[in-house]
């Protein structure tokens, strides 16, 4: 059944929040230098992410110059509480924006430094149990990132874990994952799995999977 009052409260937030994404518009353009607002094209949009590690909606802002640059950053925040110091915490550096201008790739935001590397073995926490919510793995690959996320955001880890699921480690800290000891020379369990025996293990689980269908 139609609500008159529902319709106009859906028309004022709309309205609201095309004001905001002018708004911000207009905090972007006054933090780009003079010399290179020239040609310049602001687009700021609202994306809804469904990953639950991120932000339920984000406030992406892209930046294109007629001549081909091009740069994209964003915010974890709604375009409705977006205020100007947000902007100039995320906005990217003048080096950053000229060489963008010029179409030249420059990474935004700079990435920080990891304590793990590649092949790495590690201990997941894939649940609340102390004992029981950590799961053995090894690391595959450094700041992961899923195409459905925001520009901004990416995962310190993807892991291939010992059982072959790959999952991503969210934040780099001892409370999500953490090194496993090496192997002690006295051990006699079986070795830790390689990143090679783990990707043939997911593909022949792939593939029996498909047989099943």
């Amino acid at each position: 059944m139609f609500d008159p009052a529902n319709a106009k409260k859906d028309k004022q937030e709309k309205a609201a929040r095309r004001k905001a994404l002018a708004t911000i518009k207009s905090w972007c353009l006054s933090a780009i230098p003079i010399d290179i607002q020239e040609g310049l094209i602001i687009d700021v949009k609202e994306i809804i992410c469904g990953d639950p590690a991120c932000a339920p909606i984000d406030t992406v802002v892209t930046l294109v110059w007629k001549d081909g640059g091009r740069g994209m950053f964003g915010m974890p925040l709604d375009p409705l509480e977006v205020q100007q110091e947000d902007i100039l915490d995320s906005f990217p550096t003048n080096d950053v924006l000229t060489k963008w201008s010029k179409g030249e790739p420059a990474e935004w935001p700079p990435r920080p430094q990891l304590r793990f590397n590649v092949d790495d073995r590690v201990a997941c926490r894939i649940g609340p149990h102390p004992v029981t919510g950590w799961a053995p793995g090894r690391i595959i690959k450094l700041f992961y990132r899923e195409p459905n996320w925001p520009p901004n955001m990416m995962a310190p880890y993807q892991v291939m874990l010992h059982d072959g699921r790959l999952i991503f480690a969210p934040q780099d800290t001892d409370n999500v994952i953490k090194l496993r000891p090496p192997r002690a020379e006295d051990d006699d369990s079986p070795p830790s799995p390689s990143i090679e025996e783990l990707l043939m293990k997911q593909e022949v689980d792939y593939e029996d999977d498909e047989d099943e269908r």
